[in-house]
């Protein structure tokens, strides 16, 4: 067969080249495995038997030239996790030995620069390897052998090793009866923790010879020598232990204290102050002197952390700074301090808080003591002087807005309702009154305020076909109208709610034929079209309805739209964009996620009432109450006859004809009551019911009106004999004409 020359000469070229670069990485191979350098890396790699192979292959020449690498590079070898002891302890000794002129060595460049690995974390294998070697066999004969090498190579751990070496002469003489071992002991290690042990040893040692001794001269010796015997510390160890066993389940704070005093280093003290501090935190009042006590004594137990922060309640209850008590409410939330932070501030500034919820307000509504209502600041600075009258708000028989309390200086809106002399007006939240109060009452109009002048009515004052003449300013205080005719009832297109700014501006409203009805499109694509007005439903989401259908269709921010077949008079929004509704169809009661648009949870709860303290009030289908959480999950196992939602950390439950506190682990926190019910309109307050009697506690148990009054008769309205419980003014009110100051 013919084979061209030129291809034949190129393939001869080809591999000789191959044949000449493979012999030149094979003599670079063999240069570097004859290197301390590659050595110490296979022993980071963990690789004992390349370890080894690359030591051997470590020539004369190399060994010459770097004769302390090579002795590091040995003894790290030696000193490999899976050697023997013995290869260990002969390791250690190479690396100690010649300890000084590996550091000093010339060639520790050559060998750790631009490397991985430091000379630092060889020595720390070669020490931290050979002395875990030397713990494990745990002999007295080689920590002894081990402590001379580790002093020579000054050991990162020579402390350490003494200290077991010390251990285990001290067992070892422990496991002896020998006076003269003990004496070696404490000859060798006079500042050793275990003196104390060997001494004790010793005198049982003594004492046991002279127990069994018939010679009066030994007895003598004991005694002269160990006057107070009962109070050396073996026979003190057994002593304490027996105390602390007899003690630690008695209870009895007192013996736990004395045992403590007496025993302040006692190996279990941690222990026995934890079952301490839980029997006496349940107990331990809000006072500072206690609180201060409680964490100078108990400075590591559980409830710590707790404690100083009930104790920094009590510095600013105390102190009483309102700007200061709003700031930590707006941190941590309504917790059942805030009763106390409430009564405070009535106590020292006369101001009875108002507001429901601060954290949603720019000032904050308060009654003083004489019933006149006033607005603080944030900073607790009265803005608005009391002045101003309190009651209840009725509102006019109109469609309006009721979202929020009518009386808060709402940031949307900029103003609140004043009453003066029984007359409506409003402010705005400098305090300037922007509507006179000279009107009978006053309602929320879409973008308006309406202040009622008079009714007409022909239908017996009831809310349909009623006509209100108002006049009508908007929310600066402008008058926009003296006299305009509002007729209630169906019908009338001058009350719809067609309120379009809440939107994204890629949603556009426009007018319909229908003067009832409006268009809805989406970047100019039609969605939709509504019926009567959108209706809050969740800070990010309306309702609607179309024309003829008894559906809700409910949109959201952006304009997505979702119809869902169920009763717009019936949602409860739970939190956030969870609500429960009634579906048209079945009845059912479903809680909806409107985000992700399905049904979480169906036939499961009766009712839902919105959360509170990240703890849901739910009424089952067996009409039982319970408490779930934001997954719909079981947070309380406990079901009660009767519930209420949680307030400052507490909630009211009745079960078996008994009512009585919970925190929010279903813990019962107060005594027991016939009855018992939120006080509505002050966070924290309950009104209590005993023996025929009412009264008013707080959240902590307290009794803030005494248990004395009589009840009135059940309203007609609800079961609750507890009805007729109302504030009024800073003031509780009861049927029966008594009234008694609220804190005082």
């Amino acid at each position: 067969m013919y084979i061209c020359p030129f291809i034949t000469n190129s393939t001869y070229k080809m591999k000789r080249a191959t044949t000449i670069i493979a012999i030149f990485l094979l003599a670079i191979a063999s240069l570097e495995a004859q290197s301390p350098r590659v050595v110490l890396k296979s022993i980071v790699e963990g690789d004992k038997l390349k370890a080894m192979e690359r030591l051997e292959k470590i020539n004369i020449k190399t060994r010459n030239e770097m004769p302390e690498m090579c002795l590091l590079a040995e003894a790290a070898v030696l000193c490999m996790a899976d050697q023997t002891l013995s290869d260990m302890m002969h390791g250690y000794d190479k690396f100690a030995t010649h300890r000084e002129s590996i550091l000093t060595s010339e060639n520790l460049e050559k060998v750790f620069k631009g490397s991985d690995i430091s000379l630092e974390e060889i020595i720390q294998r070669i020490e931290s390897n050979s002395y875990d070697a030397v713990k494990a066999e745990n002999s007295e004969e080689g920590y002894r052998k081990y402590l001379a090498l580790a002093i020579k190579g000054e050991h990162t751990e020579l402390e350490d090793i003494k200290l077991q070496l010390e251990y285990v002469v001290h067992e070892n003489v422990l496991k002896q009866r020998s006076v003269e071992a003990c004496d070696e002991f404490i000859a060798e290690f006079p500042a050793s923790k275990h003196v104390d042990a060997i001494k004790r040893h010793r005198a049982k040692i003594l004492y046991d010879n002279a127990m069994n001794s018939s010679n009066e001269e030994i007895l003598e010796r004991f005694i002269a020598e160990y006057p107070d015997y009962e109070r050396l510390s073996d026979v003190t160890t057994r002593l304490m232990d027996m105390r602390y066993k007899r003690i630690v389940r008695s209870e009895n704070i007192e013996q736990m204290r004395w045992f403590v005093d007496l025993y302040p280093n006692y190996k279990e003290i941690s222990r026995l102050k934890q079952v301490m501090a839980n029997i006496e935190y349940p107990t331990l009042k809000d006072s500072r002197e206690e609180l201060e006590a409680f964490i100078a004594y108990y400075p590591n137990v559980r409830q710590i952390s707790e404690v100083k922060s009930r104790l920094n309640i009590c510095k600013i209850v105390e102190e009483c700074n309102i700007g200061e008590i709003f700031r930590y409410i707006k941190q941590h939330g309504y917790e059942p301090s805030y009763t106390r932070m409430q009564r405070a501030i009535f106590e020292k500034h006369g101001q009875l808080i108002l507001t429901d919820d601060i954290t949603q307000v720019s000032l904050v509504r308060f009654c003083n003591k004489e019933g006149k209502v006033g607005y603080l600041n944030l900073e607790g600075r009265v803005v608005v002087a009391a002045e101003y009258e309190y009651r209840a708000y009725v509102g006019m028989g109109i469609p309006s807005d009721k979202s929020r309390d009518v009386f808060e200086c709402l940031a949307s809106r900029g103003l609140a309702i004043v009453i003066k002399e029984g007359k409506y007006g409003a402010i705005n939240s400098r305090g300037e009154v922007i509507i006179p109060t000279q009107y009978r009452d006053i309602a929320f109009l879409n973008n308006e305020v309406a202040c009622v002048v008079s009714t007409e009515s022909n239908n017996n004052g009831q809310w349909n076909n009623t006509t209100y003449v108002c006049t009508t300013y908007d929310y600066q205080g402008t008058k926009l109208e003296d006299e305009r005719r509002y007729e209630t009832g169906y019908g009338n297109a001058s009350l719809n709610n067609w309120d379009t700014t809440w939107f994204s501006t890629n949603v556009s409203i426009k007018d319909s034929l229908d003067e009832w009805e409006k268009s809805i499109y989406v970047n100019g694509k039609y969605v939709g079209t509504a019926y009567g007005g959108f209706h809050t439903l969740t800070p990010n989401y309306r309702w609607f309805q179309v024309k003829g259908d008894e559906k809700i269709n409910v949109i959201a921010r952006n304009g997505n739209v979702v119809t869902l077949n169920f009763h717009s008079y019936d949602i409860e929004i739970i939190y956030d964009n969870i609500i429960m509704a009634e579906s048209i169809s079945s009845g059912n009661r479903c809680v909806i996620d409107l985000d992700k648009q399905s049904i979480i949870s169906k036939d499961k709860f009766r009712e839902m009432y919105p959360m509170s303290c990240n703890m849901i009030l739910v009424q089952y289908i067996d009409n039982s109450f319970g408490f779930v959480n934001r997954s719909l999950s079981t947070a309380i196992t406990e079901r009660y006859d009767r519930a209420y939602s949680f307030s400052c950390g507490t909630a009211a439950v009745i079960k078996g004809g008994i009512g009585y506190l919970i925190n929010s682990e279903g813990k019962q926190v107060s005594a027991t009551y016939d009855d018992i019910a939120p006080l509505a309109g002050h966070k924290g307050l309950y009104k209590v019911s005993k023996s025929g009697k009412c009264g008013i506690i707080d959240g902590n148990d307290q009794i803030v009106v005494p248990i004395e009054y009589e009840p009135a008769k059940t309203g007609h309205y609800t079961n609750d004999k507890l009805s007729s419980v109302q504030s009024v003014a800073g003031v509780i009110e009861w049927a029966n004409g008594v009234k008694t100051t609220i804190f005082e």
